[in-house]
């Protein structure tokens, strides 16, 4: 690590440059539970997408959400919903795991032409391990600043 982040600005240039020269759509990912849906969500969605020309949002299964942080209130099929309905994704897959590995990224780089998965900037971990590791290990990890005071 560098220690120094490049400005949301200076990541959206290099990112829809380095695509643009390779002919293709920068392709966000972004992935959570989404669990009682709220603004900070869909800010989120909305800063995620301006890094990038598509936004592909997972949804956390159930049975990994109740594993890593508790049982969700809304179903999985009611969670995706509320995601599809967010006017800055283009595309929802279900059923993602909420820890990534490596492999899953690579799947993802190579399936579903995703370009940087993207998170806030708040640290995210299951048992102390940086759910986002692999994503940062490849080079394909930005961030985008939380919502204050909703999420």
């Amino acid at each position: 690590e560098t220690g120094s982040e490049p400005t949301r600005g200076e990541a959206r240039a290099v990112v829809r440059g380095a695509a643009r020269e390779a002919g293709g759509k920068v392709r966000i990912w972004m992935d959570g539970a989404f669990d009682m849906m709220h603004y900070g969500h869909v800010n989120a969605f909305r800063l995620g997408r301006s890094l990038g020309d598509e936004l592909v949002v997972g949804v956390n299964s159930s049975e990994s959400i109740a594993a890593c942080k508790g049982e969700p209130v809304m179903s999985d099929d009611e969670r995706c919903a509320v995601v599809r309905a967010c006017k800055f994704v283009d595309e929802v897959v279900r059923d993602v795991p909420y820890v990534m590995d490596e492999a899953y990224v690579l799947d993802l780089i190579r399936t579903r032409r995703i370009d940087y998965v993207v998170h806030g900037d708040d640290a995210c971990s299951v048992g102390g391990a940086d759910v986002y590791a692999s994503a940062k290990r490849l080079g394909r990890f930005r961030t985008i600043p939380r919502t204050e005071g909703i999420s």
